[in-house]
């Protein structure tokens, strides 16, 4: 119950906090407005190289505005803490880490999901394409187990904030790579097999998948064995991310550079 209630409450309060200082008329049109015209140029882009359908680019970066949100939003939730200069305070008490991070993270990726699916219903409109409800349906499923496996890769870059000096500059990284090797933007069967090979112990790239069987009214059965590996990829991501949570902890206390940049 005391982990349940750290999880809860730190989030909520920290998540109220955000608007202390940023105001949402700018937050709102700024966060809705990145996967908008991320989506839109991709797909215009398509068009004019006449590379697949508007609905393969909808599906594959709405889906990508989940993974940001996964990334940064653990991520911050370590590495914000420390350069906030409170991490040392945090982890001071005797919290249960996972949820007390994992409180921090969740409510900046519910964010991310409801602008994912935000952007994907304006573009749906701006590029006319139509899904059915049990496609709309089978796209949420994928989407929500590709959010899971995000969010523990997230887990993992955020782990890096205890030691690294910022942990965007990893988030950028990978999510910047992962417009390619996902295949989000790019067919993977057009990609080298070493590529195709990173990319399948990566989240998001089986829920892209998934998702596009889904949304072309594929069956569960046909898309089954796709969110089975996205969710076997997050499970272990999430084993890795508690793992070097402890350590590096336990490396940082014994260093002294928990505040350390």
């Amino acid at each position: 119950m005391n982990a349940l209630r750290v999880f809860a409450v730190g989030g909520v309060t920290s998540y109220r906090a955000l608007f202390n200082w940023i105001d949402p008329w700018i937050f709102v049109p700024q966060t809705l407005g990145y996967p908008i015209f991320e989506i839109l140029f991709f797909a215009y882009l398509g068009r004019f190289a006449s590379v697949q359908s508007d609905r393969f680019f909808l599906v594959g970066n709405a889906f990508m505005a989940i993974a940001i949100t996964g990334f940064f939003g653990m991520g911050q939730a370590i590495g914000g803490e420390r350069r906030s200069q409170t991490l040392a305070t945090l982890l001071a008490s005797p919290a249960n880490r996972l949820a007390l991070f994992l409180g921090r993270a969740v409510p900046s990726m519910l964010t991310g999901v409801v602008v994912a699916a935000t952007a994907f219903t304006v573009c749906s409109f701006v590029l006319r394409v139509h899904f059915a409800t049990h496609e709309l349906l089978g796209l949420a499923a994928a989407a929500a187990v590709s959010s899971f496996a995000c969010t523990s890769f997230g887990l993992c870059l955020g782990s890096l904030g205890l030691r690294g000096r910022s942990v965007s500059l990893f988030a950028d990284t990978v999510g910047g790579s992962m417009l390619l090797i996902s295949g989000a933007n790019v067919p993977l069967e057009r990609l080298p097999g070493f590529v195709r090979a990173v990319g399948s112990g990566l989240p998001l790239t089986h829920g892209i998948q998934a998702g596009r069987i889904l949304g072309a009214g594929g069956s569960f059965g046909a898309a089954g064995h796709l969110l089975a590996r996205e969710a076997l990829v997050g499970c272990c991501y999430l084993l890795l991310g508690v793992a070097m949570l402890r350590v590096l902890e336990y490396e940082g206390r014994r260093s002294a550079t928990l505040e350390t940049f």
